[in-house]
């Protein structure tokens, strides 16, 4: 499991009867209002709009990626293939294919599609299904939840 504050810092914790922190890894004074874990990949969406990639046991910065205009209001992943979706109050969310090389181990992003939310502050979004096929998104005073397919 991962948290997150105000100031960015995350912490990566075993869960169990007792909580257990495994790795903390410093902020840098911007807020973090999404974080995800998938496969030892800690993936975190900032204030600043940045989306970073860091090492769950190692807490070591992978990838640094300026995402967005302004603050991520949501992340999510789709577990089956690695897709991680960024959404943010500048009206575009995002999916990004995350991969780890298996020769350097390190963690590779492509850009796999970018969906304008026209006139909206995006604050809501998430994939429909683990593949990631399709996902949903809503807004600051949208009164309905929009689904984009084939993704």
């Amino acid at each position: 499991m991962v948290t997150a504050d105000d100031s960015g810092v995350l912490c990566v914790w075993r869960s169990g009867p007792e909580f257990t922190l495994l790795t903390r890894i410093a902020g840098f004074g911007v807020p973090c209002p999404s974080v995800q874990l998938w496969q030892g990949i800690v993936a975190a969406g900032y204030g600043n709009g940045q989306v970073r990639l860091y090492d769950a046991g190692t807490g070591a910065l992978h990838i640094q990626i300026s995402a967005h205009a302004r603050t991520i209001s949501a992340l999510d992943l789709a577990p089956e293939v690695g897709k991680l979706l960024s959404a943010a109050e500048d009206t575009f969310v995002h999916i990004w294919k995350l991969n780890r090389n298996p020769e350097s181990g390190s963690i590779e992003v492509e850009h796999c599609h970018g969906e304008c939310i026209s006139d909206t502050q995006v604050c809501g979004a998430r994939f429909c299904d683990p593949g990631g096929s399709s996902f949903a998104v809503t807004g600051y005073d949208l009164a309905e939840i929009l689904r984009f397919g084939s993704v």
